[in-house]
């Protein structure tokens, strides 16, 4: 089943006839799960919460996972943006969101996550302070309510070296930023990199030179998922290929050896994950590619674990 536009709410084609409100737009890419409806009307009433202007909230819905209801409850919510797409992707549904934008500026939240209250009003209020800046970030909480921990235990360090800093740690997700929309066009998520969208993204901001400030203060709470992707071997194994994305973009040579070292790293990791689902030639084949990689020596002891007889857990 598709959902058509529920009575009383506003979809993409009609929202284009009337004037959005407000300055700021926030996109929540969600699978409009039944078991997400909680956490999702949790999202909604933050962003409300985060801010003294009236905002719209673009939902986009992605896959055919969907529950009808909440469906019909996303489009009965006036200040709202309801909006489908058939493949269930997180990226395509960021990428369409950013095309429906028609505000100054725009942001992105998860449905399981949460702005805090006064978050976006105080990210506007930087924007606004710094003109010839192109975005700004905050730091924010992650971690199951009452054992949150701060998200950045440093920014310090980041607008020196935005792409050594990327490395270290990515400064950038999907509940931190607030963007210009004049200075970030839909182009930048045209071709999202699979799992690590928001690494890509940084990178290519960077590259981009594109200016932003910190304001290192908490401005969301990201909740741990259970059976999260960034737990899965596809997760890990896409870390690869961003890395050599990342080196055939011609980043500077210090940050290239950072990276080259990071794609030992992931062959390792690989390797781990092969090992552990018992697939042992898999795991051969992972741990000499991250042997050969720069740094990968660090890694030779590994090689006792791939003997016949050796325990691998």
């Amino acid at each position: 089943m598709w959902i058509s536009q529920a009575k009383g709410g506003r979809n993409a084609e009609a929202r284009d006839e009337m004037t959005a409100p407000g300055r700021i737009s926030v996109i929540i890419p969600t699978l409009a799960e039944a078991s997400r409806s909680e956490s999702l009307k949790r999202a909604i009433a933050s962003i409300r919460a985060s801010t003294a202007e009236a905002v719209q909230i673009i939902t986009v819905v992605n896959g055919s996972r969907f529950d009808g209801d909440l469906c019909a409850w996303l489009g009965q919510q006036p200040d709202v943006v309801f909006d489908q797409i058939r493949e269930g992707s997180s990226p395509l549904a960021q990428k369409r969101g950013r095309a429906l934008v028609n505000t100054e500026y725009f942001s992105f939240l998860d449905d399981d996550d949460e702005y805090l209250p006064g978050a976006t009003d105080r990210k506007l209020e930087t924007l606004c302070t710094n003109p010839a800046t192109d975005f700004v970030l905050c730091n924010g909480y992650w971690g199951a309510m009452g054992q949150e921990n701060i998200f950045y235990p440093r920014m310090t360090g980041i607008l020196e070296d935005p792409l050594a800093a990327l490395f270290r740690q990515n400064w950038l997700t999907s509940c931190n930023a607030l963007f210009r929309t004049s200075s970030i066009p839909g182009s930048f998520f045209n071709d999202p990199h699979p799992y690590a969208e928001w690494t890509w993204l940084a990178f290519t901001l960077c590259m981009a030179n594109k200016r932003f400030a910190l304001l290192d203060e908490p401005g969301f709470h990201q909740y741990p998922t259970p059976g999260s992707l960034s737990k899965s071997r596809a997760y890990n194994a896409s870390y690869i290929g961003l890395y050599e994305r990342i080196l055939d973009a011609s980043p500077p040579e210090s940050v290239a050896g950072a990276i080259r070292m990071r794609i030992s790293s992931a062959w390792h990791v690989c390797a781990s994950d092969a090992l552990a689902s018992g697939e042992w030639l898999d795991a051969l084949c992972c741990h000499i590619r991250s042997l050969l990689q720069p740094g990968g020596l660090r890694y030779l002891s590994y090689s006792r674990r791939l003997l016949p007889g050796w325990p691998k857990s």
